[in-house]
């Protein structure tokens, strides 16, 4: 089964693929941590953490904005999570940490992540927007889908933690955000909707129109 998400309105769209299994138990995927210790005032900067992954999540973010761009033109003002579409090949992943405190959530984790799932954390700007994309594939024996929520925005405020993080119930997905504080608070987060950034329509215009063969 493989099933599709639309964009605009977060519905997963199911088709039915035929797909051998093997008996065969499959290795883990080599897991890489590397723990950065970059400048932190809690009094401007805010942290957050993302859950991505190597060929199973995509995820970027771009700061000091409100708005996003078509996944298929290059963004120089978004910030890759994942480790790039060539990365899908790799049996392994790279997590990248700070300090922050510790995830409610098990998943989010260092000794918890999935398969090729990863974590990324960042010191951001406090009090400027930014806007996050994301994208899930996942697939369980004969079970696929692939899910792709509405970009979403949100203003970080000094001294908080964030988990950002890709959430579904089956049929739907949508982008979620908590504020933590490693001491059991797990407050959701509320995100707006994301605006296409205007250029978008600009870059298309600008392109010139095919009309022979």
């Amino acid at each position: 089964m493989f099933s599709v998400l639309n964009r605009t309105t977060g519905q997963i769209l199911i088709v039915f693929v035929v797909v051998p299994v093997s008996a065969c138990t499959f290795l883990q995927p080599v897991h890489h941590v590397t723990e950065m210790k970059p400048t932190y005032d809690p009094a401007i900067s805010s942290r957050i953490r993302f859950l991505t992954g190597n060929g199973t999540k995509s995820t970027s973010f771009r700061p000091n904005s409100v708005c996003y761009r078509s996944a298929w033109e290059s963004d120089p003002d978004a910030i890759q999570v994942d480790d790039g579409y060539l990365a899908a090949w790799k049996y392994s992943s790279h997590s990248v940490t700070i300090g922050m405190p510790s995830s409610p959530r098990p998943f989010m984790r260092v000794e918890g992540l999935n398969f090729k799932d990863m974590i990324k954390e960042y010191v951001v700007e406090a009090g400027k927007p930014l806007t996050i994309s994301s994208n899930v594939q996942s697939s369980t024996g004969t079970v696929s889908y692939s899910c792709s929520p509405p970009a979403m925005t949100f203003t970080p405020v000094a001294g908080q933690d964030y988990d950002v993080f890709q959430d579904s119930n089956g049929r739907q997905c949508w982008l979620s955000a908590r504020h933590i504080d490693g001491r059991g608070m797990d407050e959701p987060v509320k995100l707006s909707p994301a605006s296409k950034c205007p250029d978008d329509d600009a870059v298309r215009a600008a392109r010139p129109v095919k009309t022979g063969p």
